[in-house]
């Protein structure tokens, strides 16, 4: 089970739903700058930030996962420390919505800014999933290239892959 769990098939489908995420917490923060008789803090705009900085990570990671041309920049060192930063950036802007909730909360602003705080902790969650799997995968990546055939936790062992086709996996991505 937690193989499956940690396997990099999982990368994708959950990229998808933290893109969706994102921009659904984009959007429901945009109208709260705008409202009027509304306190803007910065509970108000760390949504946006986050949000548009989840967005260029995410890009990254696609992009140089799936495009031939941009493979050469990808890192699953990177990816894995990406992701471990986007944990503690969403858990932030859950931290600021409910300290700034707690101050004032007043009409629509408030209702929005609860909904997206509902929707900023799953995205850390999903942040902590994203950084396990970019570990694992990386951890079996140094192995392969070490030599070491079975020495690391990864969904690819049971398949019963010679050493060169391990050697050769990160290079045949699709």
């Amino acid at each position: 089970m937690t193989a499956a769990l940690l396997s990099p098939k999982c990368k994708v489908p959950l990229h998808v739903v933290y893109a969706i995420l994102t921009v659904l917490a984009i959007g429901l923060s945009a109208p709260r700058l705008f409202m009027k008789n509304q306190p803007r803090t910065r509970a108000n705009t760390i949504a946006l930030g986050v949000g548009a900085k989840s967005l260029i990570i995410l890009q990254y990671q696609l992009l140089t996962e799936h495009v031939a041309r941009l493979r050469k920049w990808r890192s699953l060192k990177a990816f894995t420390i990406l992701n471990s930063l986007e944990i503690v950036f969403w858990a932030a802007v859950v931290f600021l919505i409910i300290q700034a909730n707690i101050k004032i909360c007043v009409g629509t602003g408030c209702i929005l800014s609860w909904i997206v705080m509902a929707i900023a902790i799953p995205l850390s969650m999903l942040a902590a999933w994203a950084a396990a799997i970019c570990w694992v995968e990386w951890r079996a990546e140094k192995a392969v290239k070490r030599g070491i055939v079975g020495g690391g936790f990864d969904s690819r062992e049971s398949e019963g892959e010679t050493l060169e086709e391990r050697r050769a996996w990160p290079k045949q991505r699709v």
